[in-house]
């Protein structure tokens, strides 16, 4: 049935009617949308003339094959019914229609709310709304990193409201599930007795509102590179003694939906040994913890390898000789994709043998989850900073590579969990977008720039979306992404001994002492850096000189495209100061990168000045239970990667004895 045509009636406000099978998930969606005139009542009651009413009807018999699903019915203008038999499908539900309505849910802290409602219910989706991907859907809040997750989830001290804004925030974006990893502090029994009651009312948040929850464990302290909380710290002592004692710290009392094996990174034991530890460990959190899914994190890491069965095969793959019942989550990082290049991050070409390993289980009809990045954090993108879009390309090329995959090839993927290091800068648009795919793929990358940005920065979603195909070209397909990219003293230290995680860059001083260079690297490297610098700079003028409405997202946008182009002439002048016999040529370039590094840093003072989030410890040092004393943006607050290059410069160019800063620790 056609819905009748909308009327002239001014709309005073919205009504939600729920049952009661609704009510608390929906009273805390309505809680949390920062909009006076957003009301929740008791079904049954008269829709009010002058309001918006949304109803929700639960029906187990509706959609009882269809979890998370939902239908909206249009019975006038300003009357629409929300057809579910669950309350993630409530919740979803109503949330579409807010965003019908005007709203728009981009980042935990800062909803967009219509200055002015709007409704046309002749636009309403039709037929059932189901999800892609029926399991779990969500964000690994990287806890291990001092982001914003890990003041919400993890110090949160007696305030949990960040924590149920960000799980919010989840649902309102279609997701069921969010995880975190657990931090070493709670061996301490003074911060253990305070960390617990906390975790339990977090989890009894979560599921009051239908979502999911995890808890990300170590294995092992010997290859605990930051301070996670890991079960077997001690070589001496036996896996059984140390899961008895270390175990129920996470799980009595604790009903977490899923527990997350991690292994470390550049990790590696005889393959029976650390076959037998994961059974154990497995078997351990089942008996504890009887309903919960137990997972493995299969991470990456070109040089490890082992011969094991008659295989030769990526170390973490070992998994597949384990427990059945273990669900591997097939991980990848940074910007980088099941289907291209991959740079040479963890000395990885390609992810193809993980792609291979996912497909496998997919055709044997095994839960297997996907588990890429949307940011890595430490130096290399959003702490830089640089604006990167690309992660949006790159994680909707993954599941619509997926699901090409299992269309011709059949089975489904079970799981899609991201890996989220921080919001600002734009990088909630990369956790938004990966979110919204999960639950229903579009049929191109840009539509989900389109969808996120909204009505209000619509005129600049076409440059966003050319952005991130200018930076796949370039960081991804011509291997420049290491010279945007920052470099601390732990990269350069990870480098001597033969570690490498980000993909590798020629540093000032290799390219200063072999002349014979300069020619190929100026024609492999310079030249399409230039180029690439060049289009940056034509997208952020094509950004400022558009109608936007003057908001903090749109003066993001800019500041983003700005920061970014600055980096790249940054980084182009600085190779140009090196590649050069002469002293003059040498010294213009580096005026234009003190021009650009003061471009740069302008563009961070207006950002920081202006962030959803204005919790002063984001950019600032203070003492937290990770390796990192200081927050997510404090090494880009005073753009410290920046002023490390041009303190090497100085000293390879000058002589300067001053030391770099370390911009580490």
């Amino acid at each position: 049935m056609d819905p009748p045509e909308s009327d002239e009636v001014a709309l005073a406000g919205i009504t939600i009617l729920t049952p009661a099978q609704t009510e608390i998930a929906l009273r805390e969606l309505v809680r949390l949308t920062p909009f006076q005139a957003l009301a929740v009542e008791l079904a049954p009651a008269e829709p009010k003339p002058d309001q918006l009413t949304f109803e929700v009807v639960v029906d187990s018999a509706w959609g009882a094959d269809c979890s998370e699903c939902f239908e909206l019915n249009a019975l006038a203008p300003r009357h629409v019914q929300v057809h579910t038999h669950d309350v993630l499908g409530a919740q979803y539900g109503i949330s579409a229609l807010l965003e019908h309505a005007g709203f728009a849910f981009r980042h935990p802290f800062d909803t967009l709310v219509p200055t002015t409602l709007a409704f046309d219910a002749s636009t309403l989706p039709a037929g059932v709304q189901a999800p892609d991907i029926t399991g779990p859907r969500g964000l690994q809040l990287h806890t291990l990193h001092p982001i914003e997750g890990y003041l919400a989830l993890w110090e949160p001290g007696d305030d949990l409201e960040p924590a149920r804004r960000i799980f919010d925030w989840v649902i309102k974006n279609r997701g069921n599930y969010v995880q975190w990893p657990a931090l070493d502090d709670i061996m301490a029994d003074s911060r253990h007795g305070a960390w617990k009651p906390t975790t339990q009312a977090l989890l009894e948040a979560a599921h009051a509102r239908g979502l999911g929850a995890g808890l990300s464990i170590q294995m092992f302290g010997s290859s605990n590179l930051q301070k996670a909380f890991d079960l077997s710290d001690d070589a001496d002592v036996s896996l059984s003694t140390s899961l008895a004692e270390r175990l129920p710290r996470v799980t009595q009392d604790l009903p977490f939906d899923r527990y997350s094996l991690s292994f470390g990174e550049f990790f590696g034991a005889n393959p029976d040994t650390f076959i037998d530890a994961i059974n154990t460990t497995a078997a351990a959190i089942h008996t504890a913890q009887p309903s919960a899914v137990v997972h493995a994190s299969i991470h990456v890491g070109g040089d490890l390898r082992v011969d094991y069965h008659g295989e030769n095969l990526p170390y973490y793959f070992l998994v597949k000789f384990a427990d059945p019942s273990i669900v591997p989550n097939l991980h990848t990082v940074m910007f980088y994709n099941l289907f291209e290049d991959a740079g040479g991050a963890y000395e990885q070409d390609s992810f193809a043998e993980h792609r291979e390993y996912l497909f496998d289980r997919m055709q044997a009809h095994e839960p297997a989850v996907y588990y890429p990045e949307t940011a890595y954090w430490v130096a290399f993108d959003n702490s830089v900073p640089l604006f990167l879009p690309t992660y949006v390309r790159s994680r909707w090329l993954d599941l619509d590579g997926i699901a090409r995959h299992a269309r011709a090839q059949g089975g489904a993927l079970h799981g899609h969990l991201v890996f989220s290091s921080g919001f600002e800068w734009g990088y909630w648009l990369n956790d938004v977008a990966s979110l919204r795919a999960a639950w229903h793929l579009p049929a191109s990358f840009g539509e989900l720039i389109t969808e996120a940005y909204g009505p209000d920065l619509a005129a600049a979603a076409p440059i966003v979306e050319e952005l991130a195909t200018l930076e796949a070209n370039a960081l991804i397909d011509d291997r420049l992404a290491p010279y945007l990219a920052g470099r601390d003293a732990m990269i350069d230290a990870g480098d001597a001994t033969g570690i490498h995680s980000q993909p590798d860059r020629i540093t000032f001083g290799e390219l200063r002492a072999q002349p014979w260079r300069w020619s190929s690297f100026n024609s492999n490297v310079l030249a399409p850096l230039t180029a690439l610098a060049n289009q940056l700079d034509a997208l952020h003028a094509q950004a400022t000189a558009l109608a936007l409405p003057d908001s903090r997202w749109s003066r993001e946008l800019v500041d983003g495209l700005d920061v970014t182009a600055a980096r790249a002439r940054f980084m182009v002048s600085a190779y140009e100061a090196v590649t050069t016999a002469s002293g003059s040529t040498s010294a213009a370039a580096r005026a234009r990168m003190a021009s650009a590094f003061t471009r740069g840093e302008a563009a961070v003072r207006r950002r920081h000045a202006d962030l959803h989030d204005a919790d002063p410890r984001l950019t600032s040092r203070f003492e937290n239970a990770t390796i990192y004393q200081f927050g997510y943006h404090y090494q880009t607050d005073s753009l410290c990667y920046w002023r490390r290059e041009t303190a090497e410069l100085a000293a390879l160019l000058d002589g300067d004895l001053a030391v770099p800063p370390t911009c580490a620790f």
